[in-house]
């Protein structure tokens, strides 16, 4: 089924500035800023799109299955596709284009125009190696943009995303046929530029941690040439043969020669660039690698990799790392030794630039199994993150366990012993009340971070229906969606809930015909969701654009 999406696709024989403004003027400048910027959404990976021009709790009588399509990816060891990341709004020599890319597990990366449904381009790397259940030997860690530190402020007067604010000079580069760069492109400084915050060079350097220095150079705002003149709106990719390529996002080739990040054969997760720093994780001592967070400055002259290593358990969750509003890094550990120099079973905070261990909490042996997700909450960083044993742990971002690593500021039991929630979700409504939301076995369980007497503790909100195994819930426009992920013969199931009552509001039934993809956790952008199956499919649903009736005049 073809979601025709783009006013300017559909209006036929009326002069091109009376349809562009009798539609939705919006389509001038695409649809949207664009928010799922890498897994989890962003850098905090609190799975929360704070706006969205169509899917609302108004609006969710129209929501609907929108268009399915098969990656060419084939699956490897039970990994099929990553989630997907967005560009909302990319203008260039065929127009205006929205694209939606996921990492393909055969050692490729896959870019799709949203509004077509149709694949626009596969990159591959070359033959996946053989590998098994803990090291497939497939591409896992997924795709990234190049993603906040912290949601931006409004730009004030002129100085918008595309001038000479906070992201630098719009650069006149572009892609090799791509046409010139407009509206859409002039988010990043381009190729260079003049610097914002951090300058022409400078910026996140710093001495490097274990692996060496990490190199100085750019900033926010762009910066020196070499490796760190960045391309706009690149896709970042690791291949099994742990090399970091910068794709351009209109056609998937490499903007420049790849890099060495990780060790060959890894099992990778939750890529994220950040300020210029490409962050990732690893897990089962994959490859020779150690278990740990590795990070590499893609703004030095001659990138270079530093690591953290747990020296005991892989880090945890779909999503890897994740990165508080000031830059520290916090990854959860699983099981592994417990010795006095591991970091097993352990929720750690390390320095953003160098990687070096700054805190630490742990509950004792009993692994975790999500990434955190960090958001404010009167004013200070707070750390959230599910454990096996069926608790949900609230971490204070500055002191993680207190002052023996053990004291949390609140838990609670949410599930039973033995969940696997692999991400959670974090959203504030309207009244301002905030929202954890995390997977238990059999559905999606709502909490509510409240303050008593200065101390922020949980309290419980609401249980869903009943959903089988689901996949770690993302929240829109207070719309919270998930999926039963399926197994065997039985099919994922789409539901998307009320984020106040846990009510549900849709579900997609019989349509899609296999399980959710390992580690293909749902992202949306734009008014519509995007989930990945185990056979490489990528099923959309959401609000369309144009109202059905008129879509059928048109095809």
């Amino acid at each position: 089924m073809r979601n025709i999406s783009r006013p300017l696709a559909l209006v036929a024989g009326c002069a091109f500035l009376t349809c562009l403004a009798a539609t939705d003027a919006r389509a001038q400048f695409g649809r949207g800023a664009g928010t799922w910027n890498t897994g989890g959404a962003d850098a905090q990976r609190d799975s929360w799109a704070r706006t969205d021009g169509r899917i609302s709790a108004t609006s969710m009588p129209g929501f609907s299955f929108l268009w399915k399509v098969k990656a060419n990816s084939n699956p490897v060891q039970s990994f099929s596709l990553s989630s997907a990341v967005m560009v909302d709004s990319y203008i260039g020599y065929r127009g205006f284009r929205a694209y939606a890319f996921l990492g393909g597990a055969s050692n490729n990366a896959v870019g799709l125009d949203i509004d077509l449904g149709r694949v626009e381009w596969t990159q591959s790397f070359g033959a996946a190696p053989s590998g098994t259940a803990t090291c497939p030997g497939a591409t896992t860690a997924g795709v990234t943009r190049s993603t906040p530190l912290a949601p931006a402020a409004p730009a004030a007067g002129a100085a918008g995303r595309g001038g000479a604010g906070r992201g630098g000079a719009a650069s006149g580069v572009s892609e090799p046929g791509a046409g010139a760069i407009t509206i859409g492109q002039g988010r990043g400084g381009g190729f260079g530029g003049a610097g914002g915050p951090g300058g022409a060079s400078g910026g996140r350097g710093g001495a490097g941690g274990r692996g060496g220095a990490v190199g100085v150079s750019g900033g926010r705002g762009g910066g020196a040439g070499g490796f760190g003149a960045r391309p706009p709106e690149a896709v970042y990719a690791v291949s099994a043969d742990g090399m970091l390529h910068t794709l351009y996002i209109s056609n998937g080739q490499d903007a420049k020669p790849p890099v060495r990040f990780l060790p060959a054969g890894v099992n990778a997760s939750g890529l994220l660039l950040v300020d210029g720093v490409i962050y990732a994780s690893t897990s089962g001592n994959c490859g020779g690698a150690p278990n740990g967070v590795w990070a590499i400055d893609t703004s030095a002259a001659t990138p270079s990799a530093i690591h953290w290593s747990s020296n005991g358990g892989g880090v945890a969750g779909t999503f890897g790392p994740a990165l508080g509003t000031g830059g520290m890094v916090y990854a959860a550990t699983a099981d592994g030794d417990y010795t006095p120099t591991a970091f097993s079973d352990t929720v750690v905070g390390l320095d953003g630039k160098t990687l070096g261990l700054k805190d630490w909490f742990t509950p004792g042996k009993s692994e975790f199994t999500s990434s955190p997700v960090v958001f404010q909450f009167n004013g200070k960083d707070l750390v959230a993150v599910a454990n096996k044993d069926g608790r949900l742990y609230l971490l204070d971002g500055a002191s993680l366990g207190g002052g023996d690593h053990k004291t949390p500021l609140a838990s609670v039991k949410y599930a039973d012993s033995g969940a696997g929630a692999g991400a959670l979700a974090s959203w504030q409504d309207a009244a301002g009340t905030r929202w954890i939301l995390a997977g238990s076995a059999n559905g999606i369980v709502a909490l509510k971070v409240v303050d008593q007497g200065g101390k922020a503790t949980l309290q419980q909100g609401w249980t869903s229906r009943a959903i089988a195994s689901p996949l770690p819930p993302i929240v829109i426009n207070g719309i919270v969606m998930t999926a039963a992920s399926g197994a065997g013969s039985s099919p994922a199931v789409f539901y998307a809930l009320d984020g106040a009552t846990g009510k549900e509001l849709f579900n997609s039934g019989s349509t899609i015909t296999a399980p959710a993809a390992r580690a293909g956790a749902l992202a949306g952008s734009a008014g519509q969701v995007y989930l990945s199956t185990a056979d490489g499919t990528i099923y959309a649903f959401g609000i369309p654009l144009v109202p059905p009736d008129l879509a059928k005049k048109v095809q």
